[in-house]
C-alpha cells in the first residue's frame, strides 16, 4: 500500500534543526533528573509499595500518623477509595510490606482484638478454617469437608475481588452454596474490616541495587549488539549511526520520564529494550534501500541524495508501521488502566524520536561521519560502477597491440 508516491521530500536538509530540537529536549529531562532526581521505583530502590481499598473514606490523616516516612497518594478515582503507599528503602531484608499492614489491621481494625475474623483482610485458608473447625454443615473432619468448606470461602474471596472490598456482612453471605449454617456462624465469628489489600510487594536492598545494575547494562549491550549487527550487515558508518540513533531514542524516552515525573521500574526497562529493538527497524530498512539504490543508481548521486531518496521510497511504509502501533499505543494509553500508563507512554515517546531519528538524526550522523572520513566511494552511479566493473588490463594482451602500432 503507497500513501506517498514519487515524493521528494528533503530530509537531509532539516538534520540540524532535529539535531538542535534533540538536544534542548534531552537537555532539559537532564536537567529535571539533576534537579528532582530519579524517581526510582520499588525495583530498584527497594523498600516496599502497598495498595489499600478502603471501606469507608480514606482515614488519611491517620494513615499518615502510623507511617511518618511513608508516601501516601490518591490511587485511581477518589470516589474508588484506594491509596498507594510507598514505604522508603530499609536497611534490612524482611517482608517489610507485610508487616506494615499487619501493623495498620490492627490499629484501624480494633474489632481484630475480639478474635473475630476480618473478611476483608485474610484469605481463602483462614475463612475455610473457620468455617471447617465449626463445620455448620455437619461434613466431619475428613478431606472433603474440608475441601467442600475451601470451596465456600473461595467463592466468598471471588465475591470479594468482583466488589473490591465488603462494604457490609451480608455482601460475603449472599454468595451461591452457603447455608443457614455457614450463614449463621460467618455473622457470628467475623466482621468486614477497614480495609482490603490490593496489592503489597517489597524488595530489599540489596536486591534493588542489583536490578539497577542489570537494567543498565541490559540497555548498554542491546544498543551495542545492534551497532555491531549494522556493521557488520552495511559498514561501520551505518553501524555507528545506529548506535547514535538508538541511544537518542533512549534519551529523548528517559528525558519524557523526567518531564512527567514518573517512575523508573521495570515497566520501564521493558519499554526502553523494545525501544531499542522498534527504532532500528526504520533505519535498517533505510540503509538496505541505500545500498540497493547504488547498485541501480543511473545517474551520479552523492550520500545526501542517497539517503534522500531511500527515505522517500521508505516513507509509506515508515508511516503506515509506525502510525499502527502508535494507534495501539493510544488504544492503550485510554484503556490501558493506571498500572501501565508510563509505560505506554515511554513507548509512545520512543516510537516517535525512533520514526523522526531515522529521517534526521541517522542522516545528520551518517553524512557527518562521511565528512571527516572524506570516503569519497560514497558517490554512486555509473562511473563508480564503471570503475568498479572495468577489468585491469593484462601486459599480455597489451604487447601485440604495441607491435602492430610500431609495424604502421
Amino acid at each position: 500500500m503507497q500513501i506517498f508516491v514519487n515524493t521528494k521530500y528533503d530530509f537531509v536538509k532539516w538534520r540540524f534543526h532535529a539535531v538542535a530540537f534533540s538536544l534542548i529536549w534531552v537537555i532539559i529531562g537532564a536537567a529535571l533528573f539533576v534537579k528532582n532526581g530519579v524517581n526510582w521505583g520499588i525495583d530498584f530502590a527497594g523498600g516496599a509499595n502497598i495498595v489499600l481499598k478502603f471501606r469507608d473514606a480514606v482515614p488519611m490523616d491517620r494513615l499518615r500518623a502510623d507511617l511518618a516516612d511513608a508516601s501516601i497518594q490518591q490511587y485511581g478515582k477518589a470516589d474508588e477509595r484506594a491509596v498507594l503507599i510507598r514505604l522508603p528503602q530499609q536497611k534490612r531484608e524482611g517482608d517489610y510490606a507485610g508487616a506494615t499492614v499487619a501493623r495498620l489491621n490492627h490499629d484501624l481494625n480494633p474489632e481484630s482484638a475480639t478474635g473475630k475474623l476480618d473478611l476483608n483482610f485474610n484469605g481463602k485458608d483462614r475463612i475455610a478454617d473457620l468455617l471447617y473447625t465449626a463445620d455448620p454443615d455437619h461434613k466431619g473432619t475428613n478431606d472433603d469437608a474440608r475441601k467442600y468448606y475451601q470451596n465456600i470461602a473461595q467463592n466468598v474471596i471471588s465475591k470479594r475481588s468482583e466488589l473490591g472490598i465488603f462494604t457490609n456482612i451480608n455482601q460475603a453471605t449472599s454468595i451461591a452454596g452457603m447455608s443457614s449454617g455457614d450463614v449463621a456462624i460467618v455473622h457470628d465469628k467475623s466482621f468486614v474490616g477497614a480495609f482490603n489489600v490490593l496489592n503489597q510487594e517489597t524488595v530489599g536492598p540489596q536486591v534493588g541495587k542489583e536490578l539497577q545494575g542489570k537494567a543498565i547494562w541490559a540497555v548498554i549491550l542491546s544498543t551495542l549488539a545492534m551497532g555491531a549487527y549494522l556493521w557488520i550487515r552495511f559498514d561501520l558508518m551505518f553501524g555507528v549511526a545506529a548506535i547514535v540513533c538508538i541511544v537518542h531514542d533512549v534519551c529523548v524516552s528517559l528525558a519524557f520520564l523526567a518531564m512527567i515525573r514518573g517512575e523508573f521500574s521495570l515497566n520501564i526497562v521493558a519499554a526502553l529494550l523494545l525501544i531499542v529493538g522498534y527504532s532500528i527497524n526504520d533505519t535498517v530498512v533505510t540503509y538496505d534501500r541505500v545500498r540497493e539504490n547504488r547498485r541501480r543508481l543511473k545517474t551520479r548521486a552523492t550520500l545526501q541524495d542517497q539517503l534522500n531518496l531511500a527515505m522517500n521510497q521508505t516513507l509509506s511504509r515508515t508511516i503506515l508501521t509506525s502510525g499502527s502501533v502508535v494507534i495501539v499505543l493510544i488504544a492503550l494509553l485510554l484503556f490501558g488502566g493506571k498500572v501501565i500508563h508510563e509505560f505506554a507512554w515511554i513507548l509512545l515517546i520512543g516510537v516517535l524520536a525512533g520514526t523522526y531519528s531515522t529521517v534526521t538524526i541517522v542522516p545528520a550522523v551518517a553524512i557527518a561521519w562521511n565528512n571527516m572520513t572524506g570516503r569519497k566511494h560514497d558517490i554512486s552511479g555509473p562511473v563508480q560502477r564503471a570503475r568498479a566493473e572495468e577489468p585491469s588490463p593484462s601486459p599480455r594482451a597489451e604487447a601485440p597491440a604495441a607491435k602492430r602500432r610500431r609495424a604502421v
